[in-house]
């Protein structure tokens, strides 16, 4: 049952990973559909903001470096299930991946208000002065969220530091023996 799922989770996390960055650059270069992804990146749940050309560009590429944090991730789930369906999960590779997955929910995780500033300039910009917007919103029902993003992010990559570390002792070990 494990072989069998891990099989289809590999090819599904790199499609993940693509999906996401794919509808995102959908939803910015799309009129009808921008006002979405603008208004779930910025925090500016009722202000009014410019969606002309210029500003859905800038947005999109400040969405889609933030999401590529994610999908680099996700790429490197891709190949985790593919070494643990081969059989490969002790290779230094695997640790490798684990790291980058674990250091990707870190980044991904710790840029979320950047990003949510970033964004909310990129959307205000080209208004007259005083009504250019910079928002910070720490949210609370989002917080526990990002929290537990961020320690398994951190549990990750530490896990892969050890997994690496049992590797180097046993080469050494074999070296001996």
């Amino acid at each position: 049952m494990l072989m069998y799922l891990t099989r289809f989770l590999a090819p599904f996390s790199r499609l993940l990973a693509v999906l996401f960055l794919m509808i995102n650059i959908g939803l910015w270069m799309s009129p009808e559909l921008v006002e979405f992804p603008a208004r779930a990146y910025s925090g500016m749940m009722e202000t009014e903001f410019n969606v002309a050309i210029n500003n859905r560009l800038l947005g999109g590429f400040i969405s889609t470096a933030h999401l590529m944090v994610l999908a680099v991730g996700l790429m490197a789930v891709g190949r985790i299930f593919k070494q643990i369906n081969t059989g490969e999960w002790h290779l230094p590779s695997f640790s490798q991946s684990l790291r980058r997955f674990g250091l990707s929910l870190v980044f991904f995780t710790l840029l979320i208000p950047v990003v949510q500033t970033l964004m909310s300039l990129a959307l205000t910009y080209n208004k007259p002065v005083g009504q250019r917007m910079i928002t910070l919103d720490l949210d609370a029902s989002t917080a526990p969220i990002a929290f537990v993003l961020l320690l398994v992010g951190i549990l990750l990559s530490l896990m892969a530091s050890v997994m690496m570390r049992a590797g180097e002792i046993a080469e050494e070990y074999e070296k001996i023996v």
